[in-house]
Formats: C-alpha cells, sequence, structure tokens
C-alpha cells in the first residue's frame, strides 16, 4: 500500500510543479504590483481548465482571480494590407469575486503584453494597448460578453453603444475614434469560464463556469474606409483585426465568420458609397 501511495504522489509532483508559476510569467502590471506589495497573487492555481488556470488574487480593490487564457489559433492580427500575423502564448485578466450592482460598472483588466509576438496598439488614449482597465454593464456582466463600437454614419453622425467601457492611461477613454464617415471601432470581450448572479443583496457574485465552449476570449476591429493600403498604393479602405482564441473554431465556424466579417465589410463599404 506504501509502495502504491509513494508511486501516485511521483506521479502527481510533476503535475503540480508544472502548473506553479514564477513571477516572471505575469504581466508587467502585475509583476509590478506583486513587487511593491501593492497585490498578492498565488503562484500555484486555485482552478485549472486546461486552457485556464486561476490564480487567487487580491489588490486595493478586492479579492478575486487573475485568469490565465491559453491562446490558439485562429488567434492573431488580420490585416487587409499586411496580411495575418499569428498570436501565440497568453492572455491575462484580473476580476473580482463580487461587484456593486448599484454602480452599473463592473472593472476587469485585461492584460496582452504576455502574447507573442507584442500586439499593435490599434487604440487610443493608452499608451501600449497592452493592459487595459474595462468596466461592463450590469448587463454584460451577467451574461459574460460586453462590447463597445464607436463610428461615424453617412452623415458623420457620431455612434457610440456597447455594454462596456475601455479605459487607458488615466482613466481616459481608449478606443480608436473614427474621422471619416463610414468607419468603425469595436471592441468585445468574453468573460471565459466565469458566471456571475445576483446574490439577493444589490452584489454580483462570481463563480466560476467549466462548462463554457465559447472559444473567443478578446478581439478589437477597426475599419477606416480611406486608410492608405500600401498593396494597391491608394486610399481604398483598411480593416485591421486582432483576435485572441482559447479554442480552435471549427473549419466550418472560421469559413463563416471569414465570410460574415467580408460581408458586414461589403455592407459597410456599400453605406459609405450609398
Amino acid at each position: 500500500m506504501k509502495n502504491i501511495l509513494a508511486a501516485i504522489l511521483l506521479l502527481l509532483g510533476p503535475v503540480h510543479a508544472a502548473l506553479a508559476i514564477t513571477v516572471a510569467d505575469l504581466p508587467g502590471q502585475l509583476q509590478t504590483c506583486v513587487g511593491d506589495a501593492s497585490c498578492f497573487l498565488a503562484l500555484s492555481p486555485a482552478a485549472d481548465f486546461g486552457n485556464m488556470q486561476a490564480y487567487s488574487y487580491t489588490d486595493s480593490g478586492g479579492y478575486g482571480y487573475a485568469l490565465r487564457y491559453t491562446l490558439t489559433p485562429p488567434s492573431g492580427q488580420q490585416s487587409s494590407y499586411s496580411g495575418f500575423t499569428p498570436y501565440t502564448d497568453s492572455v491575462w485578466l484580473t476580476v473580482y469575486n463580487s461587484y456593486d450592482l448599484a454602480t452599473d460598472s463592473a472593472r476587469v483588466t485585461v492584460y496582452t503584453d504576455t502574447v507573442s509576438p507584442t500586439p499593435a496598439n490599434l487604440l487610443i488614449g493608452d499608451s501600449s494597448g497592452l493592459d487595459l482597465g474595462i468596466d461592463m454593464q450590469n448587463a454584460a456582466l451577467f451574461s459574460s460578453s460586453g462590447y463597445r463600437e464607436v463610428g461615424l454614419d453617412n452623415d458623420l453622425n457620431s455612434i457610440d453603444q456597447g455594454t462596456m467601457s475601455l479605459l487607458g492611461d488615466q482613466e481616459v477613454t481608449a478606443l480608436l475614434p473614427c474621422l471619416a464617415e463610414g468607419c468603425y471601432s469595436r471592441a468585445t470581450l468574453n468573460l471565459l469560464y466565469l458566471s456571475f448572479g445576483d446574490n439577493g443583496s444589490g452584489r454580483a457574485v462570481l463563480s466560476l463556469n467549466p462548462a463554457d465552449t465559447r472559444a473567443l476570449l478578446y478581439e478589437l476591429e477597426s475599419y477606416d474606409p480611406y486608410g492608405y493600403d500600401p498593396n494597391t498604393m491608394d486610399t481604398t479602405g483598411t480593416l485591421t483585426k486582432q483576435s485572441y482564441y482559447i479554442a480552435t473554431v471549427p473549419l466550418p465556424a472560421a469559413c463563416g465568420l471569414l465570410l460574415s466579417g467580408l460581408g458586414l465589410l461589403g455592407m459597410r463599404c456599400r453605406r459609405v458609397s450609398g
């Protein structure tokens, strides 16, 4: 019996060791706060879903989790003028265990400086675009999904809609503004493996949801109908999209996403020319 127990411990030991991380594995902002003791983060996960590990996390805002999501294809940047650049490694997210529903604002933070290669900054209002505070409305929190879209219609009327706000440096709104009719910029965040419920006392309380089957974690997209395309050497319009997936999208679904994206682009182009 002792020999069997020893064998089990030998097998389990390397597995648990492999799950542990070091401070150097963290996003830069979390490395800094751990180093100056303004936040505390356990280096062994409280939960592991394979493509997501949840590490207990505490800072001045409360306690919750720092979540590491491992990226898979088709993660990457798709650009109409420079093609496709795949992303690897991981995206991190910090989230609290509960939020006050009266404020209709739940702060989570996305960190992409652990992505390889380093993503280009598509945002104005944030110096790097690599760590971004996001305030989610109650509706977004309960659905575990939020978005923000800004743009200009054919009459140059401003479009600003969605269920979350992106905040960059000095709490300034961070989303690429549109400067030409028919342009748009959109951000989407899915709180994968997370569920929030109303505890009946005015607070949304977090629980981990291992049954979540969604693949897309985070996405930024911008379209400029008059953007300069070096391939055509003309202002024929540019579309840039950064997508972060934690599960591979099946091929038929991926084709559908591509076709729907092309259809949306064509529809927007027709609106501009119409």
